[in-house]
């Protein structure tokens, strides 16, 4: 399972994230706080990394990779979804 606090360490790696992501909560919008799409994509591989995951391009959207909490719940499916 995917823990907030591993998905914010690996938030703070991304440019001006790391600036503001200690004031967000796991539901403001990183998009408005400084994620812009090569982010995004940036992130998409971290998180693919860290986690041992591959996202089916069917989840790839900016409404998945837009909060703290979407993060964790698109990750945490796709890690039960390899373990299964």
């Amino acid at each position: 399972m995917a823990s907030i606090q591993e998905i914010r360490t690996i938030l703070a790696r991304h440019g001006g994230l790391a600036r503001t992501l200690a004031r967000l909560s796991d539901d403001d919008c990183l998009f408005d706080n400084g994620l812009d799409s090569f982010g995004a994509v940036q992130l998409m591989m971290d998180l693919e990394e860290h986690f041992e995951v591959e996202f089916p391009e069917h989840l790839l959207s900016r409404e998945a990779f837009s909060t703290v909490s979407n993060i964790q719940s698109l990750v945490s499916s796709q890690v039960l979804r390899k373990a299964a």
